[in-house]
């Protein structure tokens, strides 16, 4: 048995990149929830977003955020946009998270299918390190979209390490 170990021979690098990418998803499905308890009207409503997969999250934060009164409407449909990216990523994530993989031509593949359709994706550490990277996009816009709608709500409060923002406005 040969005992050389090659990043290309080893599982490891995929593994690796495939945790990278399901913390990323993660972290954007808590600030989803995040955003979500922000907007809720009351304790009742937080408690509906709690175990919530992604999908009842964006939909229950986007009928919270057109209900509150403080956000405008340019805020609301940057909002609407963002839970789409937010749902295309995640959509990019389950392929690979729900899939079985296989060795096709010499690589590997994820394979799984949804409604509609069954999908063969390529399974490398290059391809789940370009979707962590998407999700990092997609992360960083909720939370500044989030920072965006505290200050909204709460126009007086000052907290320690909450910069303001320096962000480009959003159209309306």
């Amino acid at each position: 048995m040969d005992d050389t170990n090659t990043a290309e021979q080893s599982p490891i690098p995929i593994e690796a990149a495939l945790g990278r990418m399901v913390y990323t998803a993660a972290t954007v499905e808590m600030l989803v929830e995040l955003t979500g308890t922000l907007l809720a009207d009351g304790d009742a409503q937080v408690t509906e977003l709690k175990g919530k997969p992604i999908n009842a999250l964006k939909k229950k934060t986007l009928g919270y955020a057109h209900a509150a009164g403080y956000l405008n409407v340019s805020m609301l449909k940057a909002l609407e946009a963002l839970l789409g990216d937010v749902s295309a990523s995640m959509d990019n994530r389950n392929a690979y998270v729900h899939g079985a993989w296989a060795e096709q031509d010499g690589g590997l593949i994820a394979m799984n299918s949804k409604p509609g359709q069954f999908r063969i994706k390529p399974l490398t550490a290059e391809h789940l390190d370009q979707l962590t990277a998407e999700l990092v996009q997609v992360r960083d816009r909720v939370a500044v979209w989030w920072n965006r709608a505290f200050a909204m709500k709460h126009p007086d409060a000052v907290v320690e390490g909450l910069e303001p923002d320096s962000a480009p406005p959003y159209l309306a």
